[in-house]
């Protein structure tokens, strides 16, 4: 599963866009990034969201400045129709 699967427990304190790598080397479309934020409280006014996925890099917005820490995973969307 590693080769497929990404794991990570991160933050922003920043309303700029951020960039995180991870070490799945697919094409962006192929890639599907979800976020479990660890502060729920403090989501439901200040989302977060993922702003781009690519090759080997994740970009995640968040609309305020305060820090939210959440657990980023990444992962290979497989599929036995092409």
């Amino acid at each position: 599963m590693g080769a497929y699967y990404t794991f990570t427990n991160v933050g922003v304190a920043s309303a700029a866009p951020l960039t995180f790598s991870h070490n799945l080397s697919f094409a962006p479309v192929s890639l599907v990034a979800r976020i479990i934020p660890h502060q729920l409280l403090l989501t439901q006014t200040a989302w977060l969201a993922v702003a781009t996925i690519g090759t080997n890099i994740v970009t995640v917005q968040s609309t305020t400045g305060t820090l939210q820490t959440f657990d980023l995973e990444v992962q290979m969307v497989h599929s036995i129709i092409q």
